[in-house]
């Protein structure tokens, strides 16, 4: 839940890692200055924003906003690519039956991981049968219940891989990309306690040092093909301070870094080269749609009340600048983005007032969320506009990771950047079967409308996609406030412009390379 990331998710998954408070990194590194040939000598330090590896390194704990750094270890069964789609990684060919109720995945053959053992179709089973543990955040859509559910998975032979969904599921390719798709090594998956300590990955790079929240090191495997991964050393450097990630930068401690919108201009007055991409959704982001923690946000009303009281255009020109004011939930570059939605949720006091009268909450109420530093004056912002419709939200600043995760199961609500890297992927592995649904809330109207999403193909595409958006603000699952764009500064004479997945707020690893 950190202003730095709670789980991107991405991603996906969404995911939770980002949710880690860190201490800044202090080692120093350089990248190398080599052309693209992969020279030994090449190594590449990343400003990161968070603790990539806070409850070890399964990847699957995880969700979007830990891909970078978990892709150098792990390989997945699809990849994100540039232009937003996915690409088999672990997956040579795959098709569907006329139903779409089955996917069949053959395999790549010669996959070693870090244990030793082989890719084979009883692995990737072993892998997702692991769907029933709820800490597994990436798979909670494939779970029971999920909203994109793995019904079976079958291995007819040792390289095919037959997966039975709940639902038709014309793309589920991109469910498989990224983190939920990584495959863990034979001894990671019968002695998970082990992958605590260590990967257990079939990735380009090997974890070769760490220091919990403050370094992370991997090595190129001889095996790894120099071409697509230049460096032979990657340092993962975590920052949860902005101003410090930015100084890092500025100084040359790291060559690339997640950048906070605010340091921007700071960075590139200092000679800094800085790319943007778009799509990432500063979201209040309901955990509770039930009462289960706080009685009043079970009431549709309570939260859409809450949504009126925000003045989205003075929160942009107090606390977020260069943002944009937004209530939809996708962003707007995403074919599923509702710009309309920016006049039905236009502030207004007595609107929120109304709908809390309705909801028999007239004098208000009171709850609590928690948070790191890092977003303490941004929901003081929202804290006063609450306050002017009697509702009293108490913030805990925290710099406990366990505080922080217990949050999720114990309030209602978090602060969370929102990226959307897939409109489908990020609602069915974050909001509706992920971290972001502890109590497992089933809502009709946000399930139909993901599984016409889903489903759609052509014109009808981003048809169902806005409706999507629209039944996850009006069902009022997420508060949207800004629309932030993300920022990854880099030292232009040593590394090349960094490449997106999409909307994704966290560059390809494959597109870290070398100047020149």
């Amino acid at each position: 839940m950190t202003g730095s990331h709670f789980q991107r998710i991405g991603i996906s998954a969404l995911a939770i890692a980002a949710l880690t408070l860190t201490a800044c990194g202090s080692a120093a590194s350089s990248g190398g200055s080599a052309g693209g040939s992969g020279t030994p000598s090449q190594t590449l330090s990343i400003g990161y924003d968070s603790d990539p590896a806070p409850q070890g390194y399964d990847p699957l704990l995880y969700g979007a906003g830990q891909r970078l750094f978990y892709e150098s270890m792990y390989q997945s069964l699809f990849v994100q690519t540039p232009t937003g789609g996915v690409a088999p990684e672990l997956v040579t060919s795959f098709s569907y039956n006329a139903s779409k109720t089955q996917m069949t995945l053959k395999l790549k053959s010669g996959v070693t991981f870090t244990d030793g053992s082989k890719l084979t179709a009883q692995l990737v089973k072993e892998n997702l049968d692991r769907r029933s543990d709820a800490q597994l955040q990436s798979y909670g859509a494939f779970a029971k219940g999920g909203a994109d559910q793995i019904t079976n998975v079958t291995a007819p032979d040792a390289s095919t891989v037959v997966l039975t969904f709940a639902a038709p599921q014309a793309t589920f390719q991109t469910n498989l990309a990224g983190v939920p798709g990584m495959i863990v090594g034979q001894h990671g998956i019968s002695d998970p306690a082990g992958l605590q300590t260590a990967p257990d990955g079939s990735g380009p790079y090997k974890l070769s040092s760490a220091v919990k929240g403050s370094s992370y090191t991997v090595t190129r495997e001889p095996g790894a093909d120099a071409a697509t991964y230049p460096y032979s050393t990657v340092v993962y450097k975590p920052f949860l301070d902005k101003q410090a990630r930015a100084n890092a930068q500025i100084s040359g401690q790291t060559d690339v870094s997640v950048l906070d919108p605010s340091t921007v201009p700071m960075v590139q007055s200092n000679g800094v080269s800085v790319v943007k991409n778009g799509g990432t959704i500063q979201t209040l982001l309901i955990f509770d749609k039930t009462g289960v923690t706080a009685k009043p946000f079970g009431s549709k009303l309570v939260r859409l009340a809450l949504s009126y009281a925000i003045d989205r255009s003075a929160y942009v020109d107090a606390i977020a600048k260069g943002s944009v004011p937004t209530a939809s939930a996708f962003p707007q570059a995403s074919p599923g983005y509702d710009p309309s939605l920016n006049a039905v949720y236009a502030f207004s006091d007595a609107k929120a007032k109304q709908l809390l009268a309705q909801a028999g909450y007239p004098h208000g109420f009171s709850f609590t969320i928690t948070a790191s530093p890092t977003d303490e004056a941004q929901l003081e912002f929202i804290q006063k506009q609450f306050a002017a419709i009697g509702v009293t939200m108490n913030i805990t600043v925290t710099t406990s990771t366990d505080q922080l995760f217990a949050a999720i199961n114990t309030q209602p609500m978090g602060f969370i950047p929102l990226g959307w890297a897939s409109e489908i992927g990020v609602t069915a592995g974050v909001l509706v079967g992920g971290f972001a649904n502890p109590h497992k809330t089933q809502d009709p109207v946000i399930g139909a409308a993901l599984g016409a999403a889903s489903n759609a193909t052509g014109d009808a595409y981003p048809v169902a996609l806005k409706k999507l958006n629209d039944a996850l603000v009006n069902e009022a699952w997420v508060i949207p406030v800004a629309e932030q764009y993300a920022y990854v500064g880099y030292n232009a004479k040593k590394v090349a412009k960094p490449a997106f997945p999409g909307l994704d707020e966290y560059p390809l690893l494959t597109s870290l390379r070398p100047a020149g």
